[in-house]
């Protein structure tokens, strides 16, 4: 350790990784570890290890790693996070939020969306650490390097950093002046939201390999062979025969021989299997994101997808308040004091309604039929190039005080349309050969 550098040596962090052959057995040990805890830690002293969740982690680390379902969850809601909707920007006399667009681009980075992640994280693994370089990154002008800890080696509710998995010394506190203005804890006090899907997936994993002997032993037919002779060694070469029949596509019988193919009667034993995994997978989606049918599920009816819309979109709107709480407390004032960014800026996402394609065609056109639009907004949006609306007209008022012309824009009625082109106004999609 460095005190000059004010930085630990995060290389030297040792931990254990063991995600693969995990039970619902050992969840329940360490949600039992956690218990006592959470009972006991409040009459202790420093210097024992106790809040020790690394085996936790690497129960949550095998459920995202082997569960396909969780992980495509996991980029949905990472997609709904990251991008161009956040700005840094100061708040002005009248409440509206003035984005600083130069102070914007700092926080346009690779290493600046792994703060974001780190944040998200918290919510789903119940905490995440931090490391903020303070060294700028001469050719792109931004950090030049952001670093999630090991959460293994991480104490949360004792806000410590170990440097041997399990092993309270060597180790640095979060709270220690000297490494405070780099280092971050998020923490979120529980368990996260895997605490809830941990379980669920595990037993999950063991139904699909059911599933799969299931299938082997069931979803194929039984071949069933008929011999006359009575000589053990006719009858195994007419088993091989069958056996080889697979691959080589030709087959030799005796004369009276006879072969039988046995399926096998259908029924609903395999919906057992497959229920309970559409059963876990709503409850992942609907746990993190409020809703199944954002995750690939199938609704009954129009009106049943609008509304898991509607409640996906309040769920996001929830992790984005959290994203700018978080920033806003831990994130931006530490970076203004190592002097990356201007202080007085707050973390803000663009207050912009989320639509679908169709929805944002259907909002321009009503727009376009009330008020004039500038063609900036049509071509940021769907990347088409305008001009001059043809359904509005320029008329010169004439002031009656000094004379002058003002050019007023007003748009054409549909009866003022019809008297000076002769027809009526069509109303026509200047997206249509987008093919949106």
């Amino acid at each position: 350790m460095s005190d000059t550098e004010n930085r630990l040596k995060i290389e030297l962090l040792e931990s254990i990784f063991q995600t693969s052959k995990k039970t619902i057995q050992e969840y329940i040990r360490e949600i039992q570890r956690h218990c006592l805890f959470k009972s006991a830690y409040r009459h202790l002293n420093n210097g024992t290890v106790l809040d020790d969740r690394s085996k936790l982690i690497d129960l949550y680390d095998a459920c995202v790693q082997q569960d396909a379902h969780l992980a495509g969850v996991l980029e949905t809601l990472k997609s709904q996070i990251l991008g161009e909707r956040y700005m840094l920007a100061k708040q002005n006399e009248k409440g509206r939020y003035i984005k600083d667009i130069e102070e914007t681009k700092k926080i346009q980075g690779t290493q600046f969306i792994k703060i974001i992640n780190g944040i998200v994280e918290s919510k789903l693994y119940g905490f995440t650490g931090l490391y903020i370089d303070p060294t700028i990154d001469p050719e792109t002008g931004k950090l030049k390097r952001v670093i999630s800890l090991e959460r293994r080696n991480i104490l949360p509710d004792q806000r410590r950093i170990v440097q041997r998995q399990g092993i309270w010394t060597p180790g640095w506190s979060f709270d220690d002046p000297l490494y405070r203005d780099y280092y971050i804890l998020i923490n979120n006090e529980d368990l996260g939201l895997f605490s809830a899907t941990a379980p669920s997936i595990l037993a999950k994993k063991f139904t699909m390999a059911n599933y799969v002997n299931f299938s082997h032993t069931y979803g194929q037919p039984i071949i069933h062979g008929k011999s006359e002779s009575e000589n053990y060694s006719d009858r195994s070469r007419l088993a091989n025969e069958i056996a080889s029949a697979a691959q080589n596509k030709v087959i030799v019988t005796g004369l009276n021989d006879e072969i039988d193919v046995k399926t096998f009667t259908m029924s609903n034993s395999e919906h057992i299997f497959t229920g309970l995994i559409n059963l876990v997978d709503k409850d992942v989606s609907n746990l993190i994101l409020g809703s199944q049918s954002v995750a690939g599920e199938q609704q009954a009816y129009v009106g049943s997808a609008k509304t898991h819309e509607n409640v996906f979109r309040d769920r996001i709107e929830v992790y984005r308040d959290y994203v700018e709480l978080v920033m806003n407390e831990d994130v931006v004032p530490r970076l203004v004091k190592i002097g990356y960014i201007k202080p007085g800026l707050e973390f803000k996402y663009a207050k912009r309604v989320e639509m679908s394609d169709e929805d944002k065609i259907k909002l321009f056109q009503v727009l376009g039929t009330q008020w004039e639009m500038d063609p900036d907004a049509v071509e940021s949006e769907f990347g088409v190039k305008v001009k001059r609306q043809i359904n509005a007209v320029q008329s010169g008022v004439s002031s009656g005080d000094n004379g002058t012309d003002n050019n007023v824009v007003r748009h054409l009625t549909d009866e003022e349309y019809f008297k000076r082109y002769g027809h009526y106004r069509e109303t026509k999609n200047f997206l249509t050969e987008r093919g949106m």
